[in-house]
């Protein structure tokens, strides 16, 4: 955290897990949750509450039940721990972003009717917050590049065909453009976020904005994935620069701080990190983005 706190960063989003905090119906432990407010209390930084995953006793039955990301049974629970989460945090988390890439199989449990599910759960979690903080902002689950029916253009589109309309406060995207960067828009990253966007207007929510949730590139050694320190400075900026040439964006958030421990240059998801690798070393993006 101490190493966000040294870059221009305001804002920090922090997973809290229904999974690891919901020991049981209505019993809560928090205090990993707590310690990870406190330390992004002390570096000035405000904090995105991101809302995932559902403890064994509370997801929904079948072969999806295997899986942390699967989704709840009864969406009563899920909106009470949502409520319980605002209420405890309340002056130091305004803002809950509501489950994370739902568009994708994996986190949702591989469950079938994504879109309708998802909905459900939001229209569940909204209303809790409000009322435990009603000055909080609820911004829908970050969507990821997708091509298909699910791509988040598409997804959004079947969340207001599932009433979604009212349930938030603002729409999330995952603009990753790696590797080919912003002109070639690698995994349409970018230009999903404009379409949403048109999808939002369409459902006359066009004045509502879409945060950027998770953004930035892989430094991995997989061809044709990973891409330089280099170019990985290079496409967080020009994000956050097409980000504020449109109005519309709201705060960005760049995943993630450091490289994972495991060391591997041909995982994917082990080299994202922005700021560190993983023997602690300052990447290029880090100097790029200090204050």
């Amino acid at each position: 955290m101490a190493a966000v706190g040294k870059t221009t960063a305001t804002w920090v989003r922090l997973p809290l897990d229904w999974g690891i905090v919901g020991i049981g119906p209505g019993q809560y432990n928090w205090g990993y949750f707590d310690n990870l407010v406190n330390a992004a209390s002390a570096n000035g930084l405000r904090i995105l509450g991101l809302i995932s995953n559902t403890p064994f006793w509370a997801r929904t039955d079948g072969a999806q039940k295997l899986f942390p990301s699967a989704p709840p049974k009864d969406y009563g629970e899920f909106g009470d721990f949502a409520a319980a989460a605002a209420s405890r945090y309340a002056g130091r988390i305004n803002a809950w972003e509501i489950w994370n890439e739902p568009n994708l199989p994996l986190f949702m449990g591989f469950a079938d009717n994504k879109a309708v599910r998802y909905t459900d759960m939001l229209k569940a979690a909204y209303p809790a917050i409000k009322r435990a903080n009603p000055g909080a902002t609820v911004v829908a689950a970050g969507l990821s590049p997708l091509a298909g029916p699910d791509s988040p253009p598409g997804f959004l589109q079947q969340m207001y065909d599932a009433g979604a309309k009212g349930s938030f406060d603002a729409a999330a995207a995952h603009p990753y453009v790696f590797p080919g960067g912003m002109a070639a828009d690698s995994n349409n990253g970018w230009s999903d976020v404009l379409r949403m966007h048109d999808v939002m207007v369409a459902n006359g929510d066009g004045g509502k904005k879409i945060w950027l949730t998770e953004m930035g590139a892989s430094t991995s050694d997989i061809p044709g994935d990973g891409v330089s320190q280099q170019e990985q400075a290079k496409q967080i900026v020009d994000v956050l620069g097409a980000a504020a040439a449109v109005g519309w964006a709201g705060p960005a958030f760049i995943h993630a701080v450091r490289d994972l421990d495991t060391g591997n240059r041909n995982d994917r998801e082990a080299n994202y990190g922005a700021l560190l690798t993983t023997d602690w070393q300052p990447k290029v993006a880090a100097g790029v983005l200090a204050k």
